[in-house]
């Protein structure tokens, strides 16, 4: 009909990420220049400005004289909106730099601009008699108030954006704060560099319930004393919390990384995760470490794997000189995750010797964190460790054993507290932390959930009582809360019947997923806690059994699983891994291993022997060595015992490649046996 306005977008609430800046001193220019000088210095600056917004596709929202405003995540969304928002801020600032370097008027010198960015839902939609798309709400209002804090040529962000890109940037935690709408303080960060090769694992996530850390103060306290005492420690620090699942303690130890890394601009973090699915991996933690570190993809060709690491080392080498060069180091430390070298001088030595060729892999490890600590401290964060092979415990124990020198690393750990008995000398190494279940009350709910904060005490006490102070089983109750129509305005809320158990509640939420985004999740849970797009598109077309049960086409795959990750991590079920094992593969990784396992039991039974045999083809087309038990453990639950039979005896193969006599014999143990049923 003539005269309606044609909608191309939904108007909603979103997740978005605002980019507010300010060119300062035009104003002054246009004073002492003539009117088509100064059009012509403001056009070519604004050239400049607009092609770094559609080099990272944001949405220019509006130009209000000096000022603009540029949006993330509307109106369409990706993971790493508020990545690309303070990267195209970063971008912009050396715009203006180069602008004003490659202009000779004294007037142009003067120009400067400062950024606020801030994360956070707002309304999207048509607005004003011309219906332009645009956005309200709390993040406009907080990324102006950053922009106005900010100095000239700097970028400020909030906390709720630093979450969002920790990791990936080197920032400075601001002493000021700023207030939100509510007259509470929110913490300030500012920008300073692109992290060009990240060191620690890092997640995105496209939810946007807002939650703080409470409740642990004294046990952050514990890990700063920890910290300060590896500063002067003459041997690394060794720092463990222990806690069942769903305690808290990965959220503890980030929090502590993220007040590292804010207050400390030259510290390094390395991080690694053990993995159930790969606990049988002989060096499986500190091979995703160095995979990590120096970038590396299992499907990289052998010659890149061992430049990435030689350069790798030299990198963080140093100009001092000993006794150990850093080939050396590099060798070793491909060797240990599975690296060929032909003819190497240092490794061939220690062929008949696999204990001395261990501990000198130890003994060079020390060296390479050693020279790496003189760039600034080194901390390297190591979770579920419960999960950790023998050799990778050993490894880690070794290093604590060294002395060092004026060399400060600090390693922080996370594990459940059946490492107690796997090592029940842990103590001798280790300063241990053991959480404890939270007290929860109405205060501490308010504080934790900002989205709470109005809520009436039943529903508090109702909250607390049946979280029984597991914060993970709580902050899914609070997300199921809201999903179910809480929206923490209302005086009078409608409170939403819970679940009464953990698992029925993460059951209820897997259930509440479209079909196309639970099938995913079923089908991700065979892969293990760590999964790859790839596979999941792999088992809805060869698992076409469950396909039908789920009700839902192996047709359009591509673009039906995007959407159906998507989902999954917009309702922090799932989160995007940045960089992966596989090259060109995108990795993802279950919230919680207690989620994981709930939706691996939702899987069919009758269907899963489908499910592994599709998993072990596609793994086999892509893994290394290394992973060959992985593959025979997905076959063996096929039922394939033939094909499972073969890949143990190749990961034998392996695990005797690297020395470890004890997995060798088990993984020949277990292909014997397997032939016995065979025949």
């Amino acid at each position: 009909m003539s005269g309606v306005l044609k909608k191309k977008y939904p108007e909603e609430r979103r997740l978005i990420t605002v980019l507010y800046a300010e060119i300062l001193n035009f104003t002054s220019l246009a004073d002492q220049l003539d009117f088509e000088v100064v059009s012509d210095l403001v056009r070519g600056l604004w050239e400049q400005i607009d092609r770094v917004i559609e080099e990272y596709e944001g949405y220019s929202d509006k130009h209000l004289g000096e000022a603009f405003m540029v949006v993330w995540g509307a109106p369409r969304a990706r993971e790493d909106d508020a990545e690309r928002a303070v990267s195209a801020g970063l971008a912009m600032l050396e715009a203006v730099k180069e602008y004003k370097r490659a202009k000779e008027h004294p007037a142009v010198k003067e120009i400067a601009l400062k950024i606020g960015v801030h994360s956070g839902l707002g309304s999207a939609g048509y607005m004003g008699l011309r219906g332009e798309y645009t956005v309200l709400g709390k993040p406009v209002t907080l990324a102006k108030a950053l922009e106005r804090k900010a100095e000239p040529g700097t970028m400020l962000i909030s906390d709720a954006t630093y979450q969002f890109i920790r990791g990936a940037y080197q920032v400075k935690r601001q002493e000021t704060a700023i207030e939100d709408d509510s007259g509470d303080p929110l913490q300030v960060y500012q920008v300073i560099e692109y992290l060009q090769q990240p060191s620690k694992l890092r997640y995105r996530s496209m939810g946007g319930l807002e939650t703080h850390l409470v409740g642990r103060e004294e046990e952050l306290e514990d890990l700063r004393a920890f910290y300060r005492k590896s500063l002067t420690s003459d041997r690394p620090t060794l720092a463990v919390v222990l806690g069942e699942a769903g305690i808290g303690k990965s959220r503890l130890m980030l929090e502590f990384i993220n007040q590292l890394e804010s207050e400390h601009s030259r510290i390094q973090i390395i991080s690694s995760r053990a993995l159930e699915q790969a606990d049988q991996v002989t060096f499986y933690l500190w091979k995703e470490l160095w995979s990590n570190l120096f970038d590396i993809n299992d499907n990289d060709p052998e010659e890149l794997i061992q430049k990435k690491i030689l350069d790798g080392v030299l990198t963080r080498w140093g100009k001092f000189l000993g006794e150990i060069p850093a080939i050396e180091v590099a060798h070793f430390i491909g060797d240990l995750i599975g690296v060929e070298w032909a003819e190497s001088r240092f490794l061939d030595k220690y062929t008949s010797d696999p204990e001395k060729r261990n501990q000198r892999s130890i003994r060079l490890h020390g060296e390479f964190f050693s020279r790496a600590a003189r760039q600034g401290p080194v901390v390297l964060v190591l979770d579920d460790l419960q999960w950790a092979d023998q050799r990778s415990i050993q490894l880690l124990f070794g290093l604590c054993s060294q002395q060092w020198a004026e060399a400060p690393i600090f390693i922080l750990a996370g594990s459940r507290p059946q490492i107690r008995n796997q090592y029940p000398y842990l103590d001798d190494y280790a300063e241990v932390i053991t959480l404890k279940p939270l007290p929860i009350d109405g205060s501490l709910l308010r504080e934790a959930y900002p989205i709470l904060k109005s809520a009436p005490e039943e529903f508090l006490d109702d909250l607390a009582k049946r979280a029984d102070g597991n914060p993970y089983y709580l902050e899914e109750l609070v997300k199921s809360a809201v999903q179910s129509g809480y929206d923490g305005t209302s005086d009078d809320p409608v409170i939403p019947d819970l679940p009464p158990t953990l698992q029925m509640l993460l059951q209820a939420r897997l259930d509440a997923l479209s079909p196309e985004a639970r099938a995913t999740a079923l089908f991700a849970a065979a892969v293990g806690r760590v999964f790859w797009k790839g596979a999941v598109m792999a088992l809805f077309k060869g698992a076409t059994g469950v396909t039908e049960v789920f009700d839902v086409s192996s047709r359009n795959l591509v673009g039906r699983v995007q959407l159906s990750l998507d989902e999954l991590m917009r309702k922090e079920l799932a989160f995007p891994r940045v960089g992966s094992t596989f090259s060109g593969e995108r990795e993802y990784i279950f919230k919680q291993s207690l989620l994981r396992s709930v939706a691996y039991s939702m899987l069919p039974e009758k269907h899963r022997a489908q499910c592994h045999h599709t998993i072990a083809e596609w793994l086999t087309k892509r893994a290394g060595p290394e992973r060959a038990v992985t593959v025979a453990k997905h076959y063996e639950l096929a039922g394939e015992m033939e094909a499972a039979r073969k890949y143990y005896l190749e990961a034998a193969e392996y695990a005797q490649s690297v020395g470890n006599q004890e997995k060798e014999e088990e993984f020949r143990d277990r292909a014997r046996d397997l032939l016995v049923g065979l025949s």
